[in-house]
């Protein structure tokens, strides 16, 4: 059994988000890549690179963005929203690109090893709360009833039947949304494509959720973990080659219904939005688990925050609940730099 840490902190302002600390002596030749994608921020830096390799690399990188933005968001037409559409139609005999294949497996894997805290059928739920687009917020509470229809019969990657590529069977209509996992799957295909352009050195940064490539200037990236109140970092934490540092918190993305805040991360279980977790941040090798670890851990909340880490391999965790209770794993106390 994982022991792990709880400090009592008052300091509730404690958000998990990333930025780069620049390194000290001289700096590396660094070239910066930055666009948007995926509705958010995209920041690639590449250090002791060529020129050419870095306009490869952004072509290349803006190339794969656009095409999973089209194939793996459920709300626009593309390659998961037909496969939505034929679980409406109650169809299976579903042929899946096996990039998209594998994602839909992991998300599976991940859903059984965090006992459902972790879910990629929850779209219905995302719709109903008005999630999928920000851009028109619902004015009302969704009806309980509506609410059970969404998670009742069970939904999940974990609940469909596979031959080779092919999705065979599962539950009645459903909604796959790997929002969850996606941005972990497409953080390791950005850095695939910087391996395969000769780039060994590099920083890929989604929306402050980031992947390290080999080192900065013969270092270890120096990731600080800010207050979104302050400009400076509380805490500092080295990233090594080959780790994802991710963030999942209730600030991110959410709707306001009668003046209250209601956040995008929905528990599986009640089918209502996360309130009693701030934020999670999760470091780690495998880049689709440290993503679909962070909501994970966001569900199960401080009560699970043991048994969650020890079910997903979670050396390095910490959670800060909205009470301010700061949760981390002994490895992951060890590993930061408190600065504050």
């Amino acid at each position: 059994m994982q022991a792990c840490c709880s400090t009592r902190s008052s300091r509730n302002w404690l958000s998990i988000a990333v930025a780069l600390l620049a390194a000290c002596g001289a700096a590396p030749r660094e070239q910066q890549l930055d666009f948007i994608a995926l509705g958010t921020e995209v920041s690639v830096s590449i250090y002791s690179a060529s020129i050419d390799a870095a306009g490869s690399a952004d072509k290349s990188l803006q190339a794969y963005f656009a095409a999973v933005g089209h194939d793996w968001y459920p709300w626009r037409p593309g390659e998961l929203q037909a496969i939505n559409a034929s679980f409406a139609r109650g169809r299976f005999m579903i042929d899946v690109s096996p990039q998209l294949a594998a994602v839909i497996r992991r998300a599976a894997e991940i859903e059984k090893l965090s006992a459902g805290r972790f879910n990629a059928g929850l779209g219905c739920l995302t719709e109903l709360w008005g999630l999928h687009d920000l851009t028109t917020s619902p004015v009302t509470l969704p009806q309980s009833a509506h609410i059970k229809a969404c998670i009742s019969g069970g939904v999940g990657a974990a609940m469909l039947q596979w031959d080779g590529d092919t999705i065979t069977g599962g539950p009645g209509p459903q909604i796959l949304d790997l929002g969850g996992i996606a941005k972990g799957a497409i953080l390791d295909g950005s850095i695939s494509i910087l391996q395969e352009l000769g780039i060994n050195n590099a920083i890929v940064n989604i929306g402050g959720d980031l992947s390290v490539l080999g080192d900065v200037n013969g270092r270890p990236a120096r990731i600080g973990i800010r207050s979104p109140v302050a400009a400076s970092p509380v805490a500092a934490i080295d990233v090594a080659a080959g780790e994802t540092i991710v963030t999942s918190g209730n600030y991110e993305r959410f709707v306001e219904i009668g003046g209250h805040r209601y956040t995008h991360i929905l528990d599986p279980q009640t089918g209502y939005p996360v309130e009693h977790t701030a934020s999670v941040t999760v470091v780690h090798t495998d880049a689709m688990l440290a993503d679909a670890a962070a909501t994970a851990l966001m569900v199960g909340g401080s009560a699970e925050f043991e048994t969650l880490t020890e079910a997903l391999g979670l050396n390095y965790a910490l959670l800060l609940d909205a009470s301010g209770d700061l949760r981390l794993t002994p490895a992951m106390r060890e590993r930061l730099d408190w600065l504050e």
